[in-house]
């Protein structure tokens, strides 16, 4: 196997495979990759105070536009907000990852229980009303390791919940 890498950021453009015992060569461009530069999920809480949330989107737009079916798909929606996604490779949660929430509504969240493969773990602050959500994780054991490095992260409470995904088309601006 051969790999073709673009300068300056390394990334692939030509994979080649090469079967060594028959000599047969392919050679493989990879045109494009899903990767969403501005990561936002929509979260959604329902009548019950069950959090969840969906996406991700490149961008609030895109997850704010996602409101709409989510409406007309629930009984049970009290209301959506987009939040930005911070990386859970990176430890260190940035002040513009905390959103704010009305103190009554931080009062009620709770986690949706749901089956959903991946995840979002959400920081509530519940006595300030804020919060960050940092993901994707590929399921609830992963997003329940993740710690922040330092600040109010730390003390936050820690709400993992499902992450549904959305299609290309939705999770566009």
């Amino acid at each position: 196997m051969i790999t073709w890498n673009r300068d300056p950021d390394g990334g692939t453009v030509l994979l080649t495979l090469r079967g060594m015992r028959i000599g047969d060569t392919v050679t493989l461009a990879v045109l494009d990759s899903l990767e969403i530069r501005d990561p936002h999920a929509l979260l959604a809480v329902h009548t019950n105070g069950e959090l969840g949330a969906h996406g991700p989107t490149i961008g609030a737009d895109a997850a704010h536009s996602h409101a709409a079916t989510l409406a007309l798909d629930s009984t049970t929606l009290a209301l959506t907000r987009p939040v930005p996604l911070h990386d859970p490779a990176v430890t260190d949660l940035p002040a513009t990852s905390w959103v704010d929430l009305p103190p009554d509504l931080a009062a009620i969240l709770r986690p949706t229980l749901d089956d959903a493969r991946t995840a979002v773990l959400v920081l509530l602050d519940r006595t300030e009303g804020w919060l960050a959500a940092i993901g994707p994780f590929p399921n609830h054991a992963a997003a329940d390791t993740w710690q922040p490095a330092d600040g109010p992260g730390r003390t936050a409470d820690r709400l993992t919940v499902p992450l549904r995904a959305i299609t290309i088309e939705q999770a566009q601006p």
